[in-house]
């Protein structure tokens, strides 16, 4: 039986009916957390850009994630995003190659990161780890989406472990606090910043975590306010840092405000 008379796999197919439409906060990803027998690396985190949960299947996809949802360009974030299976049966017959499928029913192929800019450009991010390149299997069903998303006129890349250092990942993991605007949040302004960028240039050479325990004694504030103020400048893009670098390393001198407007998560998301 050729793949195009295959029956589609009938979770899918009841998937499709609710999941994988819709755009920022009403989107449903395709596949998610509570499917999965095995939950292994998979994560439930809130989105910056989107305000709503993501389910992420792996920690690679997590720093792919964490990398655009920090990112003041990104407009929305789609995981888990299916591609049509009349499309897809399309391709692999044009490429000579066997469909996805379990046990003879065909399986949504999906996109495991979908990025739309303010821009309009959108950019189909496909996530795996270098280890798993070398199988063949793995480089036809890359070769599916690739062929999907260039037809769609899409950037599509490719994601590895490699694209992401893990001081990188460690920064803006502790930079997501920062990012969402809680009730209980205190607001900082730019006269704090330039305050705080203004006591930390008096100490070029030496690591601003520390400068900033320093400070809070010597200024007679809470344990960690200087911190704070930091971690949501550089969050909210008001302060530059060398972001591949650990955060416990940033020397004060490497610390230098922008022009960056403060802003809101809605903001971001518009």
């Amino acid at each position: 039986m050729s793949d195009t008379d295959k029956p589609l796999d009938p979770s899918d197919e009841k998937r499709l009916k609710t999941r994988g439409s819709g755009m920022g906060k009403d989107y449903i990803p395709f596949i998610c957390i509570q499917d999965l027998s095995s939950s292994g690396e998979s994560i439930r985190i809130p989105g910056h850009t989107t305000g709503r949960a993501h389910h992420l299947l792996s920690g690679i996809e997590l720093g792919a994630f964490i990398i655009f949802d920090w990112n003041p360009q990104t407009r929305d974030i789609r995981e888990q995003f299916p591609i049509p299976v009349s499309d897809t049966l399309t391709i692999c017959q044009q490429l000579g190659i066997k469909h996805p499928q379990l046990r003879g029913k065909l399986k949504v192929v999906t996109t495991d990161l979908l990025i739309d800019f303010n821009s309009g450009r959108k950019m189909a991010l496909a996530v795996k780890p270098v280890s798993e390149l070398s199988d063949e299997r793995t480089i036809e069903k890359l070769q599916i989406e690739k062929t999907y998303w260039e037809g769609c006129g899409v950037e599509w890349k490719l994601f590895t472990d490699r694209e992401i250092t893990k001081p990188m990942k460690e920064n803006l993991l502790w930079l997501r606090p920062a990012l969402h605007d809680a009730p209980e949040q205190t607001v900082i302004d730019r006269e704090e910043i330039t305050s705080l960028l203004g006591r930390l240039s008096e100490y070029a050479g030496l690591t601003a975590t520390r400068i900033c325990a320093r400070l809070d004694d010597q200024y007679g504030v809470e344990p960690g306010s200087h911190l704070q103020t930091l971690r949501y400048g550089i969050a909210r893009h008001l302060i530059t840092a060398p972001i591949q670098t650990s955060y416990h390393d940033w020397k004060c001198s490497e610390l230098q405000q922008t022009s960056q407007a403060i802003t809101s998560v809605g903001a971001y998301a518009n």
